[in-house]
């Protein structure tokens, strides 16, 4: 009895620091973010994971490991709008390490009756925030279900694989019927591109023109340039003259403007000017 006293005694003396050391080194330490973002726009910061998470740092040391849902803060991170992958894991030091690929966006979009947004380069809407400012294309126009802002993507890849259009788009607008308009930073005319068929192709008699037929006609004098059919290009004069228009005078029979009260005339410039205009 007296050496299994002793044995207890020593067991208890022993094992019970001991366990409360295993408990303590079971609880979480702190937390580590790593964001691989490769084109360092900032876009998302640790803070932002953090806080997405819904962990209180001050509080991290007294969570425990065992009892900690690796699977469930995944869950929640995945969820986020911002977040393209995430994977996460415990180590033996007790540290909560969280690996994050943001959404990477590829253009901004502005639709009409709704707030501003990102897409990415599946199309996946990411939200904007005022603190966040990113240098991309910007889209805007009238979007549906037929034609979605993700129509555009083809179109943004190809600006965006190339320096130079880069530098030469600033906007991209899709009309109500479906054309797809871009706005240059050259001021003065915009470029009628109708869908995203044979990118390339319009992009080459784009610059056809600019080298080409631009420089010598001058760069105000067209207010659109469309290649949306296929081999060609159509510039639009932005000073369109109209015909001379013979008025009467008043030595001229004036009958010709007697009408009745039910009666309505079409003023004969307004004619002339809608039969010119096209």
């Amino acid at each position: 009895m007296c050496v299994l006293t002793l044995l207890t005694l020593g067991y208890l003396s022993f094992f019970l620091p001991a366990t409360s050391k295993m408990a303590a080194a079971d609880c979480l330490t702190r937390i580590d973010v790593t964001i691989h973002d490769s084109l360092a726009t900032h876009f998302l910061t640790q803070a932002d994971i953090i806080e997405e998470c819904g962990i209180d740092p001050d509080t991290l040391n007294r969570t425990k490991r065992s009892t900690f849902d690796l699977y469930g803060l995944e869950k929640r991170l995945r969820a986020s709008d911002k977040i393209q992958s995430v994977n996460t894991c415990i180590l033996s030091s007790g540290l909560l390490h969280i690996d994050v690929v943001p959404m990477t966006p590829v253009a901004r979009v502005f639709e009409r009756g709704t707030n501003s947004y990102y897409i990415n380069a599946s199309g996946k809407k990411i939200s904007a925030e005022p603190r966040h400012h990113l240098d991309v294309p910007v889209v805007v126009g009238a979007f549906d279900s037929l034609k979605p802002p993700a129509r555009l993507l083809p179109l943004l890849d190809h600006i965006a694989s190339d320096p130079g259009l880069s530098a030469l788009v600033s906007t991209v607008v899709q009309e109500s019927d479906g054309d797809i308009i871009l706005v240059p930073v050259i001021v003065g005319h915009v470029v009628n591109f109708g869908d995203t068929s044979c990118v390339a192709d319009k992009f080459a008699r784009l610059r056809s023109f600019y080298r080409l037929v631009a420089p010598h006609k001058g760069w105000e004098m067209y207010d659109t340039v469309a290649v949306k059919w296929r081999g060609q290009l159509v510039a639009t004069k932005r000073h369109k003259a109209l015909d001379e228009i013979n008025l009467p005078t008043v030595a001229e029979d004036a009958s010709m403007f007697d009408i009745d009260d039910d009666e309505t005339i079409t003023d004969p410039l307004t004619v002339e000017a809608g039969i010119d205009n096209g």
